[in-house]
């Protein structure tokens, strides 16, 4: 979300806010073979763990967000990641 209004206002809270998920995601949600995770888990005990599951939608959204990013700011880390 935060990339397509970045994209559609040129707010840079937005890019900012876009730019700093992909990099959350990127640390904490992919796995070993670089798919994106469903969960990561906030129980104390769970040492943000991430859940086994893997449902393609969402891997979708990162690469549509990813591709949103890179689109108007042509930053090539953005294209690398999908």
């Amino acid at each position: 979300l935060s990339a397509l209004l970045a994209k559609a206002t040129s707010n840079q809270t937005y890019l900012i806010a876009a730019q700093t998920s992909a990099a959350f995601i990127k640390a904490h949600l992919y796995n070993t073979d670089s798919v994106v995770q469903d969960t990561i888990s906030a129980r104390e005990n769970d040492s943000c763990s991430t859940s086994g599951n893997m449902w393609p939608y969402n891997a979708g959204l990162m690469i549509e967000g990813l591709a949103t990013l890179y689109s108007f700011t042509q930053n090539a880390t953005m294209q690398s990641l999908y």
